[in-house]
């Protein structure tokens, strides 16, 4: 059962994978629960699935989150003082009256901020690069923001990869952000969900990523020492923007001790698409 091999195998797990506000025994306990299922009815939760990918490639250690690191990112990535996933944590809003984002999943140059045990920052360190990921399932980006309705889920972590720095107010030298979703939503001309628009409109011209963040109603926020950038045009040179599929991820998991498990669990709970 993967939920048994994964709690039999958590402290290596957590040597690369870093669980931020969500709850390791709630996890596996989902998990098994939809193990014990009678019927295997299709798992929708892409909490849990993204769970499920951080331990897989988290369990091969540095060279599994490497590997991750360049499917995500679609690009070989610099090397990093990091060598850990980071599931559900949260990096400091760049406006005010908006909460923190929750990040499905994060990796590069990132440490946890200091008094937190979900709140993150970008390492000081040189070559600096951050990924950045929004997981949708079935579900689609959020548009409900309570001080600006005009405002959508993707832009909003666009912004926070952009803004994301270090104590000495440094940003990331290279930022990435990626969408991780079905195949059955990628790169069908049939649209059914706002991320297809935005991604393909953002993807097409970093001008209408500006555009957007420009009619943010929302003020900026400065925080002590944290500070939105003074020109976040000059900061859209720095994005990259990825999309890539959970059948590309579950597809090129590394071999480790889970592998098996996890592939089975897969092949048992995915909707063919």
């Amino acid at each position: 059962m993967l939920a048994d091999v994964l709690q039999t195998h958590h402290d290596a797990i957590n040597q690369h994978f870093c669980v931020g506000y969500a709850n390791w025994n709630s996890l596996i306990h989902n998990v098994k629960r939809y193990e014990n299922e009678v019927n295997n009815k299709e798992l929708e939760d892409e909490q849990i699935w993204t769970f499920l990918l951080g331990c897989g490639y988290a369990t091969a250690g540095a060279k599994g989150v490497k590997l991750v690191s360049e499917l995500l990112t679609g690009a070989p990535v610099r090397s990093s003082s990091s060598s850990k996933l980071w599931f559900e944590v949260l990096p400091i809003p760049p406006r005010k009256n908006e909460g923190n984002t929750h990040l499905d999943l994060a990796l590069g140059s990132i440490s946890n901020r200091n008094g937190t045990r979900s709140g993150i920052q970008l390492l000081e360190e040189d070559n600096s690069w951050i990924c950045f990921c929004e997981m949708k399932w079935n579900s689609d980006i959020s548009t409900t923001v309570t001080y600006d309705l005009n405002r959508n889920q993707l832009v909003r972590v666009i912004e926070n990869a952009l803004c994301f720095q270090d104590n000495r107010g440094r940003y990331a030298e290279e930022v990435f952000v990626t969408l991780v979703t079905p195949a059955m939503f990628y790169n069908n001309s049939c649209k059914s969900r706002l991320y297809q628009y935005k991604f393909s409109e953002y993807n097409h011209d970093a001008e209408n990523v500006l555009k957007d963040l420009q009619t943010c109603s929302l003020k900026t926020n400065y925080n002590n020492n944290w500070k939105y950038p003074e020109k976040i045009s000059a900061r859209l040179n720095y994005l990259n923007l990825n999309w890539i599929t959970y059948e590309h991820l579950f597809e090129n998991l590394p071999d480790s001790v889970i592998a098996d498990e996890l592939k089975s669990f897969w092949q048992r709970f995915r909707k063919d698409s």
